[in-house]
């Protein structure tokens, strides 16, 4: 699933000003691009992916800065902080998104500017965890590769079960 703009659009068609206050749908689709592998820890707000190129090689990780996560028997719900860092495979770091993360700040239903510096914290502290190489940035799963006999999973009815409830 993605959440589009209600006449189809990608988010990102839309001036910054504009993005987030458009109205949205949410429709099935299929993931595009090569593989990716994710982490969300039990604690913390934040997850790792790591992403790999059509060939299988490691790409980098990608640091998605969110709110803490709630594990139900579904899956794990979270909220996407809009800040995020991307760390290539030498470890080097670039902030994503600054833009987005600055337009959001303060706005309602949003976090609030020390909530934002809190954040930030959060993305400078892996990226300290990154440059240490210690996992999850120390090479482990950079090689994983699926079973080829998998196949797509297909989501349960009721996968956005939470949602609808107001979770």
């Amino acid at each position: 699933m993605e959440s589009v703009l209600a006449d189809g659009r990608g988010l990102r068609e839309l001036p910054l000003a504009e993005r987030f206050d458009a109205p949205r749908v949410r429709r099935e689709t299929t993931w595009r691009g090569s593989g990716i592998v994710q982490f969300a820890p039990a604690a913390g707000e934040w997850s790792v992916w790591w992403f790999f190129a059509e060939d299988g090689g490691f790409e980098g990780w990608y640091v998605n800065l969110e709110a803490p996560q709630v594990r139900w028997e579904r899956g794990i719900d979270s909220s996407d902080r809009a800040l995020d860092v991307w760390i290539s495979p030498d470890r080097v770091a670039h902030w994503k998104d600054e833009d987005e993360f600055a337009f959001l700040t303060g706005r309602p239903g949003r976090w609030t500017p020390s909530q934002a510096d809190a954040i930030r914290a959060t993305g400078r502290e892996l990226i300290d965890v990154a440059a240490a190489g210690a996992f999850p940035f120390d090479g482990t799963w950079t090689h994983y590769r699926p079973d080829p006999a998998w196949g797509p999973v297909a989501l349960p009815s009721d996968w956005d079960r939470p949602h609808l409830a107001g979770a």
